[in-house]
C-alpha cells in the first residue's frame, strides 16, 4: 500500500478538532441552552416530537460533520430540554449523571440513530466512508462526493426511517 492512502487523515483530524471547538463555543455562548428552551417552548414535555426532530437534525448534521461533536452538542441541548421540561432533575446537567428515567430513552435512542446512521449519507459523514474511499482511490477507483451521495443518501434515509419507527415503538412502550 502506498503512502498516499493516509493523506486525508491530518485534514480529517483538524476538521474534527475545529468542530469540537465550535461545540465548545456554542456551550460558552449558551446557544445550546437557548435551543433547549425553544424545544421546551415548542413541544412542552412531549418527548416524541423532540426525539424525531433530534433524529432528523442530528442525522443531517452527521452527514456533513463528524458525528461525535454533533452528538456531544446535541447531548447538551437535549439534557437542557429535559431539565426545562422537568423530565429529569437539574443534577442531570452535571457530569456523570446516570439516573435517566425510561420515559426519556426515546430521545437518546433517536440521538444515537441520527449520529450513527446520518453519516452513511455522504462520503464525509463517517470516518469509515473516508477510509473506504481512500482505499478505492489508492486502487485507481476514484469515488466523488456526488457518486457516494447518490447511493448513500437513499440508504441513510431508509435507515433513519427505520430508526424513527423504532423510536416511535419505544416511546409507545414507555407510556
Amino acid at each position: 500500500m502506498g503512502g498516499d492512502s493516509n493523506r486525508g487523515w491530518p485534514r480529517l483530524n483538524l476538521d474534527t478538532r475545529r468542530t469540537f471547538a465550535t461545540v465548545l463555543g456554542f456551550i460558552k455562548t449558551e446557544l445550546l441552552q437557548g435551543l433547549s428552551i425553544q424545544l421546551y417552548d415548542r413541544f412542552g414535555s412531549d418527548v416524541v416530537p423532540v426525539a424525531l426532530l433530534s433524529l432528523a437534525g442530528i442525522g443531517i448534521l452527521s452527514s456533513l460533520l463528524a458525528n461525535i461533536p454533533v452528538v456531544s452538542a446535541a447531548l447538551v441541548m437535549i439534557t437542557g430540554y429535559l431539565v426545562a421540561a422537568e423530565l429529569v432533575p437539574e443534577i442531570a446537567l452535571a457530569r456523570g449523571f446516570t439516573e435517566w428515567p425510561n420515559a426519556v430513552m426515546p430521545v437518546f435512542v433517536a440521538m444515537m440513530f441520527g449520529g450513527t446512521l446520518g453519516g452513511n449519507a455522504t462520503l464525509i459523514g463517517a470516518s469509515a466512508n473516508v477510509v473506504a474511499v481512500g482505499i478505492c482511490s489508492a486502487r485507481g477507483r476514484r469515488v466523488t462526493f456526488m457518486q457516494f451521495l447518490r447511493i448513500g443518501l437513499p440508504i441513510a434515509v431508509v435507515q433513519l426511517t427505520v430508526g424513527a419507527l423504532y423510536v416511535l415503538g419505544l416511546a409507545r412502550m414507555q407510556t
